[in-house]
């Protein structure tokens, strides 16, 4: 039994757990990444989509007044 409880043996063992731990977090990390990044994304349509919507409602806007004005000349 002592043949196989060394401190060669339980330091190896050490550093097979520190590895698993080091797969387990980077594993993690990569998630975490990764869902940062797609929000990043989604909120770079969402700005794009914002502007455009803008544009329409100003166009709406410049529409409606012109609309208007006709209406109150007649």
């Amino acid at each position: 039994m002592n043949k196989f409880i060394n401190f060669q043996n339980l330091t190896f063992i050490g550093i097979l757990v520190l590895a698993y731990q080091n797969f387990q977090i980077r594993n993690k990390l990569n998630d975490i990444t990764s869902k940062i990044e797609y929000s990043q994304f989604e909120l770079d349509e969402i700005k794009k989509e914002s502007i455009e919507a803008a544009k329409y409602a100003k166009s709406a806007n410049t529409m409606t007044f012109q609309l208007q004005s006709l209406i109150n000349e007649k």
